[in-house]
Formats: C-alpha cells, sequence, structure tokens
C-alpha cells in the first residue's frame, strides 16, 4: 500500500511540474487565416521589382533562372515579378503555387505596377493573399 502512495504521488507531482513547465506556443494553423479580414485571407508585404510587363514566366526564366520569380496577372495583362522580401514567406509560398496569382486593384495602382517607368525600380506592395491565388492590392509605394 505504502509503495502504491508512494507511486502516485511521484506520478502527480511529475504531472503537475511537466504542466507548468509548459510554454504557449503560437503557429500557422493552415488555411485558417489571419484573426482579421475575412477567412483565408493575409496582410503580406512584398518588397519587388517589376522585371517585365506583357511577358511571361517562362520568357523571363529564359534568360534570368530563378525562383524568386512570379507571373501575376491582371485584367490587362501579365507581368512578371522579382520578390526581394516577403512579411509571411510561409503563407505565399504554401498559397502561390505554381508562381503565379491574380492581381487586382483600383485602376491607379495597377498602372502604377505596369508602368514603364517602374520597371526595375524596387517597390513596396501592400495587399492581402487569398486562398485563390488572388492578391488584392492596397497600397504601392516606390523605393528611391
Amino acid at each position: 500500500m505504502n509503495f502504491v502512495g508512494k507511486t502516485l504521488r511521484t506520478g502527480v507531482a511529475a504531472a503537475l511540474l511537466l504542466a507548468g513547465n509548459t510554454t504557449g506556443a503560437q503557429g500557422d494553423i493552415g488555411d485558417a487565416g489571419s484573426s482579421f479580414g475575412s477567412p483565408g485571407t493575409d496582410l503580406m508585404r512584398i518588397r519587388a521589382v517589376v522585371v517585365c510587363t506583357g511577358c511571361t514566366l517562362e520568357e523571363v526564366q529564359k534568360v534570368q533562372p530563378s525562383f524568386d520569380l512570379y507571373q501575376l496577372r491582371h485584367r490587362q495583362g501579365n507581368l512578371v515579378l522579382y520578390v526581394r522580401w516577403l512579411s509571411n514567406s510561409t503563407r505565399w509560398h504554401r498559397v502561390v503555387w505554381p508562381p503565379q496569382l491574380w492581381v487586382r486593384g483600383e485602376e491607379h495602382l495597377l498602372q502604377r505596377l505596369t508602368a514603364e517607368a517602374n520597371l526595375r525600380v524596387e517597390m513596396a506592395i501592400e495587399g492581402t493573399l487569398s486562398n485563390t491565388r488572388t492578391l488584392d492590392i492596397t497600397g504601392i509605394t516606390l523605393s528611391g
């Protein structure tokens, strides 16, 4: 009887010790989305350079192979984007495969994105990325 009691007390003490030493962890839980916005969308911040407009990803990769090239399609055509930095690269790489996605936004934002004068100029793009591989652009800031 003494042995059973001692074993029980040791087991309870070990369980309490382990429960007290655990730390909370927060991680990516799939496509659940963020705590704001509609489910399955996340705010993205991207630093990128438009390599060309009216071209395809395949054409650019023949000349300049890179894993950081993405083809964006919009209602006026295509463009290829070289991505230098992503605020949420885990979500981006999970959603954007193959490296092609649709892009939407107000007309002035799409014009800024595709303007000939902005080719090869680093820009910061903000928007939401949905599970349907659509980037809804909400802002574009040109660097320098």
